[in-house]
C-alpha cells in the first residue's frame, strides 16, 4: 500500500517538474505558450494544495526529506514563472535581475520561511494580470482556482495559515528560538 506521505513527496517532486516546464515553455514559445505556462501553473497549486493535504493524513508526524522541501518546490515555480515571464518578454531582464537580487539578499539575511512565501506573490500578480490580459480563459481559470482554493482550505487559512505567516514577518530579524 502506498503512504500518503509518498504520494505528497510525489506531488512535490512533479511541482518541480511543473517549474521546469513552465521556464522551458518561456525559453521554447515565448508569449506564444501563455496559456500552456498559465496552465502548468494551476497544476503546479494543485499539486501545491494536495501535497499538503496527504503529508497530513499520513500517521507519522515526521516529515519526509522531499516533505522539507515543500517550501523550495514552492519557490522553484514562483522562479519558473518569472523566467517565463522575462523569456517570453512580458517583463524586462533588468527588472528580474534586480528582483531575483533583492530577494536574494533579502533571503540570505533573515533566512525566512514567511519571506520565502512573500517573495512569490509579485511574480505570480504579474503571471495572472498577463494571463487575465492575453490568455483570458486560462487567466480566468487561474483565478477561480486561488478562489477554490481559499474556499476548501477557509478554514485553516484565517486560523493558522494567515496568522503564522504575519508573524513570522513581524519576527523578521529577530533571533528564531533554535538561535536563541
Amino acid at each position: 500500500m502506498i503512504r500518503a506521505k509518498t504520494i505528497a513527496d510525489s506531488l512535490t517532486v512533479t511541482r518541480v517538474l511543473l517549474a521546469l516546464l513552465i521556464f522551458c515553455l518561456g525559453v521554447t514559445g515565448g508569449s506564444e505558450a501563455l496559456p500552456a505556462a498559465t496552465t502548468a501553473l494551476i497544476f503546479a497549486w494543485a499539486t501545491d494544495l494536495l501535497d499538503g493535504t496527504f503529508a497530513r493524513r499520513d500517521p507519522s508526524p515526521q516529515p519526509s526529506w522531499v516533505g522539507e522541501r515543500d517550501l523550495h518546490a514552492d519557490v522553484s515555480v514562483s522562479v519558473g514563472v518569472l523566467a517565463y515571464l522575462t523569456f517570453s518578454r512580458f517583463v524586462p531582464l533588468w527588472a528580474s535581475l534586480i528582483y531575483v537580487a533583492i530577494t536574494v539578499v533579502l533571503l540570505w539575511h533573515f533566512r525566512s520561511r514567511h519571506l520565502a512565501m512573500a517573495v512569490q506573490a509579485p511574480p505570480y500578480a504579474l503571471k495572472l494580470y498577463t494571463a487575465l490580459r492575453y490568455a483570458t480563459l486560462q487567466g480566468a481559470i487561474a483565478v477561480a482556482w486561488i478562489l477554490l482554493t481559499v474556499i476548501v482550505t477557509w478554514p485553516r487559512f484565517p486560523k493558522e495559515v494567515v496568522p503564522s505567516f504575519l508573524q513570522g514577518m513581524r519576527n523578521l530579524g529577530q533571533p528564531s528560538e533554535e538561535e536563541q
